[in-house]
């Protein structure tokens, strides 16, 4: 008999004011540690840091590059580090998850914003300079979300999360068709939880619950179906691969917003109800256009050409499309905006 072993994280806390001494809430779970690191950005989340990890050996870093991952790796080489904390946002807990990798050490996910799905996924995009690597990391042991603390990110962060976790929409897709196609095979329980955790946030949306507990928790189930699959397939399709070549253009945005807006002209192409999505979401404020990300047609439809060289292998609706339809695609999608009524309209 074969079996299938996978690194799943033990607990997730999300709840209010809960960020104590951080190791009364590992010791909840039989966990102890001794000379946890404490990897902060360089900035406010430093600051947020010396007032909740003040006991703790800490180091900074400013970006998602790998001279970050060294450093942190470095700091805890020295230290005799036994845990590595990713305290922050996105890029932070990635430099934190890929340098416990590499050192073969626990990770324990705190993240201060909801911008990706980087806060319990087996990814970390680490920035080598002339290029960007999603590279696979370990799940961390656990997730800590203190709501009081994500309520005080910028809007745009938590909106880049939404952004994250809806495009699971459009990956489920893409995974469904490469297995059509013979290319690959749909793990039936990592797509359970992908969808369902979308599904919960847009029955948050419908019923003007609270976002946040609910973005966090999806982000981490998100994360939990990309640990079973083995890849990043749950929660990446052809919305990823035009985000990602839209980061080699000079203008650009945040990735969740990037891949929400891509996932409604990738939903279209797929023949999907996308209206319904944009008007979901525009009553939260999500863009639904590119030109509210100040991208213009010529530079998206010139990301959709490069997305499938992003990564190369993955099979997605960009595989199988005509450039006409494209166009066609395009005009549909982002020449129609959601009005406050909710009524659709054609953008000038």
């Amino acid at each position: 008999m074969f079996s299938k072993a996978v690194s799943l994280p033990i607990f997730w806390m999300i709840g209010e004011n809960i960020m104590g001494d951080i190791k009364d809430v590992l010791s909840q779970y039989n966990m102890v540690f001794h000379r946890p690191l404490v990897v902060t950005g360089s900035g406010v989340t430093s600051e947020l840091g010396e007032n909740y990890f003040s006991s703790y050996k800490r180091v900074s870093i400013n970006s998602n590059h790998i001279s970050d991952v060294e450093k942190v790796k470095a700091q805890a080489r020295s230290v005799g580090s036994d845990l590595l904390i990713g305290f922050g946002g996105g890029k932070v807990i990635d430099v934190a998850k890929m340098a416990a990798t590499e050192l073969n050490l626990p990770f324990l996910s705190v993240p201060t914003a909801t911008s990706n799905d980087a806060v319990a996924s087996p990814v970390a995009v680490i920035n080598f300079g002339d290029y960007v690597k999603s590279m696979g990391a370990m799940a961390p042991i656990g997730v800590v979300a203190d709501l009081n603390i994500l309520r005080n990110q910028p809007r745009k962060q938590f909106l880049a999360g939404v952004g994250d976790l809806f495009s699971n929409i459009s990956a489920l897709a893409d995974w469904q068709l490469a297995a059509e196609r013979g290319f690959e095979r749909v793990d039936p329980v990592a797509a359970y939880l992908s969808r369902n955790a979308v599904e919960n946030l847009f029955r948050a949306i419908e019923n003007g619950s609270d976002l946040y507990a609910t973005l966090v928790e999806g982000l981490v189930v998100s994360g939990v179906a990309m640990v079973l699959a083995g890849n990043s397939r749950p929660s990446s399709g052809a919305e990823h691969l035009i985000s990602h070549a839209l980061d080699r253009f000079p203008i650009h945005d945040l990735h969740g917003l990037q891949v929400g807006v891509a996932a409604f002209f990738t939903l279209r192409l797929h023949g999907m109800d996308h209206l319904r999505y944009k008007k979901l979401l525009s009553q939260i404020g999500f863009p639904c256009s590119w030109q509210e990300l100040n991208v213009d047609r010529e530079t998206f439809m010139k990301a959709v050409q490069l997305a499938p060289q992003t990564r190369s292998g993955r099979y997605t609706i960009l595989s199988e499309v005509t450039p006409e339809l494209l166009q066609e695609a395009y005009d549909e999608v982002y020449g129609v905006s959601v009005s406050g009524d909710g009524e659709f309209s054609i953008q000038d």
